[in-house]
């Protein structure tokens, strides 16, 4: 008798440490996919700010859009500010009018993201795709009327003609450019030269870099020649400069500089970079670089050269 107490106590035992391991494992399961959701939903909003079309409004919200998506940003904002609905208007050539009265509480989305926005309030609405040239009108009202409105043409919106500008900085904790540009300070290969741009290459990206005190030019086309493992012919990547400048990202520590970010199409291993500018009157600067002959050399190693640049973040 007691014999048979004994084993069905033990399996009661065993069946509560099974239970009690599935109910941990869900418990990770579910905190893993809800950190998963947090990271897709601040990197949506990392791409409407760095990549989309961003307007500044000094009365209002800051207005984001990207891939017919429109996110909403205002830092510290009041009690009125988050409670105050939106509305929408999306005026067709023709007149045809689509008006859309958005409630704050539908289109809130802080509380699908990390504490890292904890002093920024954030809306988001998916608009209806439209292929048509259409003027966008987004705003806030009470009972008496529009507090305030922005209006954005959408011939406008991949013209690179408003860009973000790092407003968040001091707002946020995280900022993906400047964490990438310093990661890469750190484990890429790093070049100074002083007749042109000073060059970082980190895997498929390059930085074109330079104390902007020491007569950068930034307006002289750049070309960019790769050469690849394995490959007869160079990939030709020549851009203007300005397009591709990302120093007004890196927040105030790197105000003193001019950036410029250039990402490589190919996930193949260079060899070889020529890089330089060039004009009607020929190149005024170009170098060459063999990328094969810098590995493991000190020498291509970053060295706080530019200590003397950088602003203190205190």
């Amino acid at each position: 008798m007691r014999k048979q107490i004994f084993v069905l106590v033990s399996m009661a035992m065993f069946s509560c440490k099974d239970n009690a391991k599935k109910i941990t494992t869900d418990d990770s399961d579910s905190s893993k996919k809800e950190e998963a959701r947090i990271v897709a939903n601040e990197k949506d909003i990392e791409l409407a700010l760095y990549e989309g079309y961003f307007v500044k409004n000094d009365n209002g919200f800051d207005v984001a859009i990207k891939n017919n998506t429109i996110f909403l940003f205002k830092t510290n904002p009041s009690e009125k500010n988050k409670s105050t609905n939106f509305f929408l208007d999306i005026v067709l050539q023709n007149g045809e009018l689509q008006n859309f009265d958005l409630p704050t509480a539908k289109i809130s989305f802080n509380d699908s993201l990390s504490s890292n926005f904890i002093n920024v309030a954030v809306y988001k609405f998916e608009m209806p795709k439209v292929d048509k040239e259409r003027e966008i009108i987004i705003g806030q009202y009470d009972g008496s009327g529009r507090i305030w409105t922005t209006s954005i043409r959408s011939q406008f919106l991949n013209q690179n003609i408003n860009n973000y500008r790092n407003e968040y900085a001091k707002n946020t904790k995280s900022n993906r450019y400047l964490k990438k540009f310093e990661s890469a300070l750190v484990e890429g290969y790093f070049m100074m030269y002083s007749q042109g741009y000073d060059m970082l290459v980190d895997k498929n990206v390059i930085y074109f870099i330079k104390p902007s005190n020491q007569g950068v030019d930034i307006d002289t086309r750049f070309y960019l020649h790769i050469k690849f493992e394995n490959a007869e012919e160079k990939m030709i990547l020549d851009f203007n400069g300005r397009e591709f400048q990302v120093n007004q990202l890196l927040g105030p520590k790197y105000e003193n500089f001019t950036v410029i970010r250039k990402e490589i199409p190919s996930d193949k291993k260079m060899v070889e970079i020529g890089a330089g500018q060039f004009n009607n009157e020929g190149r005024p600067w170009q170098v060459i670089y063999d990328l094969e002959k810098m590995e493991d050399n000190i020498t291509y190693f970053y060295d706080n050269q530019y200590k003397d640049f950088i602003k203190s973040n205190n």
